[in-house]
């Protein structure tokens, strides 16, 4: 766990790399890039998307594989993947979101962007168990605009008013 407050980007890259390398690290999780932004002296702020992209460049060509969170405030209306317009950093990204439905907020994902190669566009309920993340299978088709904040049933029956009795 590393956090250095008020460093600029070459010292947070410095300290990153010398406890990649004092560990013997893979792997690097940035959780999240709002409070990565928050670490680095204000003067580095202005230039943010730069600052990122200078480290991810450095760490990637270390070899080091990058796993960044990113907390999207949203409308449920739109998709936003960051508030940076970075994701052409990115190889890969997955939306995680929660949706309501039956009465019931579930964790759900999808697969936005995966570079160099195809994949799945299903949206999938997920959850965390104490052996980890569980994708469940893609969500059957008897909801639509799940993503839109307002999912609404497939095939749902709408309540016709009976007709009124002649007397």
């Amino acid at each position: 766990y590393l956090r250095p407050l008020d460093l600029s980007v070459d010292e947070t890259m410095q300290e990153i790399l010398d406890a990649i390398e004092r560990i013997g690290a893979k792997r690097l999780v940035i959780d999240s890039l709002v409070g990565f932004e928050m670490a680095l002296a204000p003067s580095f702020r202005a230039d943010y998307r730069e600052s990122l992209y200078r480290m991810i460049g450095a760490l990637t060509g270390a070899g080091i594989t990058i796993l960044s969170t990113v907390e999207v405030e949203d409308t449920f209306a739109a998709m936003p993947f960051s508030h940076y317009s970075i994701s052409f950093l990115t190889d890969d990204i997955i939306r995680m979101r929660y949706v309501e439905i039956d009465g019931q907020l579930r964790k759900m994902m999808v697969v936005i962007k995966m570079r160099g190669g195809n994949h799945s566009k299903d949206i999938r309920e997920y959850v965390i168990t104490d052996k980890g993340v569980v994708i469940i299978h893609p969500r059957e088709t008897d909801y639509t605009r799940l993503t839109s904040g307002l999912p609404e049933r497939i095939g749902q029956r709408e309540e016709v008013a009976p007709e009124p009795k002649s007397k």
